[in-house]
């Protein structure tokens, strides 16, 4: 058993490196073929709103300690701050405010401002949000692959009409999800979508990694500078060094080749203890 599990390993390890073209190919671009081009790109993301979230999670605690003291969930923010089990002041400058529900089932925040509700289920650990404009939810800006530089990076090449491309989505996502806090970092970079159709797309398929775009003439040299991509998807794992240790020529999707999935988690968490 273990000596197949060994022949895997060493299988997978031939079957994703790079291929002698590919390196010559981007040695002609590059001072070290094992380092990933760099590029500057427009990216669009979710909004992560990370100090609500656990501002929120802070107001879930608090109101178990109220409950354990009193016998009773609080009915407010405020409540939880006079009996000093929340440190928030009074008068705080932020744009938000929030209902607690009487069994402390969900907890709701609500800007002030724009028309946003970031609901949190207590027992599930889950939030979800309530928009009438999902632009609201999203950022836009300059992203620099080189400034990721002691990360983990996927880099994945797609557009929307492309079919096999469209299967990565939902285990991108899971890869995402539980390896982005650790260092993991997912850039798929479009090769041929507008601003506008990366906005809609994005919501309509709810990608939480970052969606890359750029005029065509970058894009162009970007292709040329990773090998001449023709066909896409293809992905390319960069270590926290900025090297290429992997290159996957097809859609990574777990169902259908369980191997190709198993040697990219294999090579992202090897990477991120490195």
């Amino acid at each position: 058993m273990k000596i197949f599990i060994i022949y895997t390993i060493l299988l997978l390890s031939i079957s994703y490196s790079l291929s002698e073209s590919q390196l010559d190919k981007i040695k002609s671009k590059t001072d070290n073929i094992n380092y990933a081009p760099d590029f500057t790109l427009q990216s669009i993301q979710s909004k992560s709103f990370s100090n609500i979230k656990s501002l929120i999670k802070n107001i879930s605690n608090a109101n178990k300690l109220f409950q354990e003291n009193t016998g009773n969930y609080s009915k407010s923010v405020e409540v939880l701050i006079e009996n000093n089990l929340l440190d928030i002041q009074k008068n705080n400058n932020l744009k938000w405010s929030f209902e607690l529900s009487r069994d402390n089932f969900d907890i709701t925040a609500i800007h002030l401002e724009d028309e946003i509700k970031i609901i949190y289920n207590v027992n599930e650990d889950m939030f979800s949000f309530l928009v009438q404009n999902e632009k609201i939810l999203l950022t836009d800006h300059e992203l620099t692959l080189s400034n990721l530089r002691g990360k983990v990076v996927l880099i994945n090449f797609w557009a929307t009409w492309c079919g096999p491309c469209r299967l990565e989505i939902q285990d991108f996502n899971d890869l995402y999800k539980k390896y982005n806090e650790k260092g993991f970092e997912i850039l798929g970079v479009s090769i041929s979508d507008s601003k506008e159709q990366l906005e809609k797309f994005k919501e309509a398929y709810n990608i939480f990694y970052p969606i890359l775009y750029g005029n065509q003439t970058t894009l162009s040299k970007i292709q040329r500078e990773y090998g001449y991509i023709y066909s896409i998807p293809i992905s390319f794992l960069i270590n926290k060094e900025g090297e290429i240790i992997r290159v996957y020529q097809s859609a990574i999707v777990k169902q259908f080749d369980p191997n190709m999935y198993a040697d990219l988690i294999i090579n992202i968490e090897k990477s991120l203890v490195e």
